[in-house]
């Protein structure tokens, strides 16, 4: 644990079977109530972790509030623990009302049917109980309450204006502290790893949000952004500028494809450059094809609302070309 700028602690919270290995969970200590930010999954390793760190600042449970950044079960499971010992729990409308459901067959296929438009060959699908969202979240209803763009929380010395910071979830939110110049963002800017952008639904570009929303917080004058993996940064332009080369780059690498003649999102996934697993789509695990074919199908999609491309569908497949 440490303690990054007065009364704000960065606790690191063990994500038992996750890749990411780690959540920065953040804990702003006030004078009669607390908050904390993101807890982590519905595991011993992530509950002892946040208790222990609780004990060793002398604080307590009871006094906290939490705020969950967005839905993802690595961020919001340990709620499941926490729920009789804490106060109030803030998340977006969207993504709270997404937490109540991830233990439900409906909320599964319905995230899960994107799938079915992929083109992904026989045997290569992922099954809804193997994906990882599936894991270390809650099993039973929360009782969470809503935060909105512009509403203030305030703790101890600090008062944070809740931002509308979405794409890489529908309701993802930051917590702002203007005076500080502090962003804690979750999952949407992170060091090293580019956060993960899907398509949640047939009728919004979470690319374009996501895009859109970095060049909002470029704009912003920051010392600290605290996010929910890596390291805390401290050179917020630089690396939002590295994460939109990144997009537009794939985005250059899609057209180069489409070009060719039209496609499936599997076969353009089989294309285009990956930084994990050798590069190469056709040797990814069929979890990290979920999230990688995902992402192409992102963007597809941004390239679909702004005109530059367009799909065909056969046998509920989806067949992207240019126009």
């Amino acid at each position: 644990m440490n303690e990054i700028i007065k009364n704000i602690y960065q606790v690191q919270v063990p994500l038992p079977g996750s890749p990411l290995k780690i959540l920065n969970s953040y804990i702003i200590k006030g004078k009669d109530r607390h908050l904390l930010v993101d807890v982590g999954y519905n595991a011993d390793e992530s509950e002892n972790a946040i208790k222990d760190a609780f004990d060793e600042l002398g604080l307590k449970l009871e006094d906290t509030d939490i705020f969950l950044t967005h839905l993802h079960g690595d961020h919001t499971g340990c709620i499941e623990r926490l729920k009789h010992v804490c106060q109030n729990i803030y998340i977006s409308k969207f993504d709270g009302d997404a937490v109540n459901r991830t233990m439900t067959l409906e909320y599964w296929m319905e995230v899960m049917a994107v799938q079915e438009h992929m083109g992904i060959p026989q045997g290569q699908e992922l099954p809804y109980l193997d994906h990882p969202g599936h894991r270390g979240g809650v099993t039973t209803y929360m009782e969470l309450k809503t935060v909105n763009d512009g509403d203030l929380i305030s703790v101890g010395d600090y008062t944070f204006e809740v931002i509308n910071l979405k794409g890489h979830t529908p309701g993802l939110k930051g917590l702002y502290e203007k005076n500080e110049k502090i962003l804690i963002c979750g999952d949407h800017i992170i060091n090293k790893i580019t956060p993960n952008i899907n398509s949640w639904d047939f009728e919004n570009d979470y690319l374009g949000f996501f895009l859109d929303n970095l060049i909002k917080v470029r704009a912003m004058k920051l010392k600290f952004v605290l996010p929910g993996h890596r390291t805390i940064i401290t050179d917020h332009v630089t690396r939002i500028n590295e994460l939109i080369a990144h997009h537009e780059k794939r985005l250059k690498r899609i057209i180069e494809v489409l070009s060719e003649g039209e496609k499936t999102i599997y076969d353009v996934s089989m294309r285009v450059e990956w930084d994990f697993g050798g590069g190469f789509f056709g040797d990814f695990p069929n979890e990290q094809k979920w999230f990688a074919g995902n992402e192409v199908f992102a963007h597809l999609e941004h390239l679909r609302v702004i005109g530059k491309v367009d799909y065909t569908v056969r046998d509920n497949t989806f067949f992207y070309y240019l126009m």
